[in-house]
């Protein structure tokens, strides 16, 4: 059973999945930068579930600030999350000048009906930043749950950091990001169900993990 911390071994198994994206070619919109200085981007963050996989029709928007001195602020904010549990959040792409090929969406579901996170990731690419609350941002933290932002009763998550050492990020603008995790039998945890169709599956990154933990529900940013 599984609530909101995960061992160092599922953590690597994520890590060492995630990071094994595909490179394509893309372009961005952004907002009217404020200065020369900083580059601010804007985009909405959809469900990328078909219809059918229950818990999965949220919604939300994403800021990404490239800040001067090389710092970088990102907030979400979502709703229609998996009440009262935390979101394993990052940002997705390829580092350098390459860019990403956009968002995933239903028809990317395998045979199982669910987009999983080995679907996703040939389109968003790897984990360049995990997105936690305090401590460390690399892929290394990509499943410490108990340092993610947690939604609310309500299914509502707001998060907003300023990165001052941002991990693998080249430009605010090649960047999704993904923000995962959904309590499919509405028990309250990410956990094992053995009756429930969707909660009773396995992670596509290793039997001993639950989908419901890294299953991404919401993806937005460049060609989304």
């Amino acid at each position: 059973m599984l609530k909101k911390t995960w061992g160092m071994a599922a953590g690597t198994a994520l890590v060492a999945a995630m990071v094994l994206g595909a490179a394509g070619g893309a372009s961005a919109a952004h907002d009217d930068n404020p200065s020369p200085k900083v580059g601010s981007y804007t985009y909405g963050l959809a469900s990328i579930q078909p219809a059918a996989v229950p818990g999965g029709d949220a919604s939300g928007t994403t800021r990404v600030k490239a800040l001067p001195n090389g710092k970088l602020q990102v907030t979400v904010e979502a709703w229609g999350l998996s009440p009262n549990l935390p979101h394993a959040m990052h940002l997705h792409g390829v580092d350098g000048p390459a860019l990403d090929q956009g968002c995933p969406g239903p028809a990317q579901a395998g045979e199982d009906g669910v987009v999983t996170v080995l679907d996703g990731v040939p389109f968003y690419g790897g984990i360049l930043t995990s997105l936690t609350s305090t401590g460390d941002v690399t892929p290394a933290s990509a499943l410490a749950l108990d340092r993610y932002a947690t939604a609310d009763a309500d299914g509502y998550l707001y998060y907003q950091r300023t990165l001052s050492s941002p991990e693998g990020y080249a430009n605010a603008d090649t960047v999704q990001v993904i923000v995962h995790g959904i309590d499919f039998d509405g028990n309250g945890m990410y956990a094992f169900n053995a009756d429930d169709p969707f909660a009773s599956r396995s992670s596509s990154l290793g039997a001993g993990i639950p989908l419901e933990a890294t299953v991404p529900v919401l993806c937005g940013g460049i060609a989304n």
